[in-house]
């Protein structure tokens, strides 16, 4: 960059150009923070159970799966969780939890059978 010690008498801008740190939990989009989870394919299957997300507060914010199934790739938004709002003081982005099924690397021949009986189409 080069820099003027000489003076115009004139209003000038400073320019500052800010880079993001990664970070080990989260990334940004906008405003929105993303954060990934895993639940087990039983827990997606039968839900009736609970996430725990960390938020960058160090708060941990329970998202309740009710009697529903969580499919892979489903995505839960907490309001009012991401990164503040530059033009808009108190106000702040949303934080996006995606949800990811860990699915088990092999089923043995009874527990094929099982699923097969469980989910005939």
């Amino acid at each position: 960059a080069v820099v003027s010690t000489q003076s115009t008498g004139k209003a000038q801008d400073v320019v500052f150009i800010v880079k993001e740190k990664p970070h080990t939990m989260f990334t940004r989009e906008g405003n929105d923070i993303l954060y990934s989870t895993r639940v087990t394919l039983a827990d997606a299957l039968c839900g009736n159970t609970e996430i725990i997300v960390p938020t960058i507060t160090q708060e941990k914010i329970p998202i309740p799966i009710g009697d529903t199934t969580i499919k892979p790739g489903s995505k839960r938004k907490i309001k009012g969780y991401g990164m503040p709002l530059s033009k808009r003081p108190g106000e702040y982005g949303d934080m996006i939890v995606a949800i990811n099924v860990d699915f088990p690397d092999r089923l043995s021949a009874e527990q094929k059978n099982v699923v097969r009986q469980l989910f005939p189409n």
